[in-house]
């Protein structure tokens, strides 16, 4: 369980490009998706861009500065993908600092 955090990495394979996110539940929601969604809007507001939908549950944020696929997986629940695995350390990088942006704004800027 997370204290003081929604969202944090929980698993990060470097040989699949997968970071696994864990997150807290919201016990008001029937929807188990909606933290995968506000993961979504996080990380929209705060590079800007827009929610890009690839279909079965994956997204894309325009403007990233990353390639990377935000997903709902049924076994895990929220999933990061990589995409150029060349670069996946800085992308871990990137996500981590991003994670702790939203919490921080979800948690003091609601």
């Amino acid at each position: 369980m997370l204290f003081n955090e929604k969202y944090g990495i929980s698993h990060i394979s470097y040989s699949t490009g997968r970071i696994i996110i864990e997150y807290a539940d919201n016990e008001y929601s029937e929807d188990e998706t909606d933290s995968l969604q506000g993961l979504i809007r996080g990380f929209s507001k705060l590079i800007g861009g827009e929610r890009e939908s690839l279909g079965m549950m994956q997204y894309k944020i325009t403007n990233s500065p990353y390639e990377f696929v935000i997903q709902w997986d049924t076994m895990y629940g929220i999933v990061i993908v990589v995409e150029d695995m060349r670069m996946i350390d800085e992308i871990v990088g990137y996500i981590k600092n991003a994670i702790y942006d939203i919490n921080y704004k979800m948690l003091y800027n609601a």
